[in-house]
């Protein structure tokens, strides 16, 4: 009897290794320990190119190695490649009685750069009407104008763009608030560190691409500094103007610059692969990088992406001890997924990458959470099912396999308002035509915010979600993809 015993044992385990996963090895506590650990304070947000996004990049790494995962690139897990970083430096202009400096008494919109310091002239262009700009010589010179709304600023660009201006300076006299408003709308936005793959078409940044559209600089200043340029109190500047005599106002020197810091920095995909006994592959992937720290502030990216890192970690190790499988399975974390999906880009980007041993690319991001459109966790999106209707059934036989939990299939495509399928690492692949699934628990209010924190995931569901994915993956195993 207990010969019996052992017999049926042993068949079990083999019939288990053979292809499938040893799903008893997904465990709550284990994503659990993953999510603290990409989320704590010493990662400081996981930032692409930071000590911190390194630090996490070596514990997968690490975890890879103790699971004996093979390595994807001779003998290292570490996909490593260079970015392109831009910023804006040191932005003001500098007159006899004031000095503008970027987001504290002026805001700098535009993308043509001034990296030395050089003169410049300071005219008064009213309200920009045709009849007043034909008074004054714009050429070469800053052009300070009076409009209704700061935000309203493209004509009167356009237009001084035509005469050859150098840039535009904006002022709303009848508003003291809008300037707070403007400041405080586009500060975080303009002052971000851009990340870019060089030579490769992501490489023309976003300031390039409007360098072609030829918007002149635009500088927004106070109601309070108008008088510290000319010397001319406002009612002073509006009474001439509104005379048809603002060639009158003197043309004060200053001095400007708009610098852009340009810098080379490395990060990392991580990589790891369980053999199969074909040359194809089904690719996971997760984005392991966040958004880093502002000032004293970290994001620590529970959901958003740990969630879905730990996730790949744990399919990893229940699927590392698989015998027999049909295809390979590429466990890939991915890099600067935040600053525009560059790390997938780079990796199906390199020469040795063939998207026709490609089977399919599963990517997990931001799986831990419930929306607004869910009473309970008993769900995840999966988003792309409709490239096809091989994988589309495998997806629904899975689906009807597990009852802990419903893949929600309403993203598909028209019915994703937002883009969030083209917003992951999964579009680079579907870019190449590989057939590319996005899992997906929704977006929610600490989106993209320090508060998303690991004691907002509810663990159990998120081990759920993640045997349902695994159960896609056997099911691949088992019956693969024609086309």
């Amino acid at each position: 009897m207990k010969i019996l015993l052992l017999i049926t044992c042993l068949t079990s385990f083999v019939l288990q290794s053979q292809g499938q996963a040893d799903k008893s090895s997904i465990d709550r506590k284990d994503l659990k320990a993953f999510v603290k650990i990409l989320t704590s304070d010493s990662l400081e947000g996981r930032g692409t190119g930071t000590e911190g996004q390194r630090r996490a990049g070596k514990f997968i790494s690490d975890r890879f190695k103790h699971l004996g995962l093979n390595t994807y690139h001779q003998d290292s897990y570490l996909e490593k490649f260079k970015l392109n970083q831009t910023y804006w430096g040191q932005v003001y202009i500098k007159t006899q009685r004031t000095t503008l400096k970027n987001f504290e008494n002026m805001v700098f919109q535009g993308s043509n750069v001034q990296n030395e310091e050089i003169d410049k002239e300071i005219v008064f262009g009213g309200r920009g009407t045709e009849e007043e700009l034909n008074q004054i010589d714009v050429k070469d010179r800053l052009v300070l104008v009076f409009v209704k709304n700061l935000r309203n600023k493209y004509d009167i660009n356009r237009k001084l763009a035509q005469r050859k201006a150098s840039g535009i300076i904006l002022a709303n006299p009848g508003n003291e608030k809008q300037f707070e408003s403007i400041k405080n709308t586009f500060k975080e936005h303009s002052l971000q560190k851009r990340l870019s793959l060089p030579n490769s078409d992501t490489a023309q940044n976003t300031f390039a691409r409007w360098d072609t559209i030829k918007f002149l600089n635009t500088i927004t200043i106070p109601n309070s500094e108008i008088k510290n340029i000319f010397g001319r109190s406002i009612k002073e500047l509006t009474k001439l103007q509104e005379d048809n005599r603002i060639k009158e106002v003197p043309i004060p020197k200053a001095k400007v610059k708009f610098e852009r810091i340009h810098n080379e920095i490395e990060t990392a995909n991580v990589v790891g692969v369980v053999k199969g006994n074909s040359n194809k592959s089904i690719i996971l992937s997760a984005h392991y990088d966040h958004l880093g720290k502002s000032g004293e502030e970290y994001f620590p990216g529970a959901d958003d992406n740990a969630s879905g890192t730990a996730a790949l970690l744990e399919i990893a190790e229940a699927f590392s001890l698989a015998k027999d499988l049909e295809y390979n399975i590429v466990f890939l974390a991915t890099s600067g997924e935040e600053a525009g999906l560059l790390g997938s880009l780079y990796h199906v980007s390199q020469p040795d990458f063939d998207p026709k041993n490609i089977l399919c690319n599963l990517n997990l991001d931001m799986i831990s959470r419930i929306d607004e459109k869910h009473d309970n966790a008993k769900y995840l999106y999966c988003i792309g099912t409709d490239q096809s209707n091989e994988l589309d059934t495998i997806i629904k036989k899975a689906d009807s396999l597990f009852d802990q939990c419903s893949f929600d299939y309403s993203l598909n495509n028209s019915k994703d308002p937002v883009g969030l399928f083209t917003r992951s690492d999964n579009y680079s692949f579907y870019e190449k035509g590989i057939p590319a699934i996005l899992f997906f628990s929704g977006l929610h209010p600490d989106y993209h915010k320090t508060t998303d924190t690991v004691e907002k995931i509810d663990f159990a569901s998120l081990e759920s979600r993640v045997r349902q994915i695994s159960l896609v993956i056997e099911l691949l195993q088992r019956e693969g993809l024609k086309n």
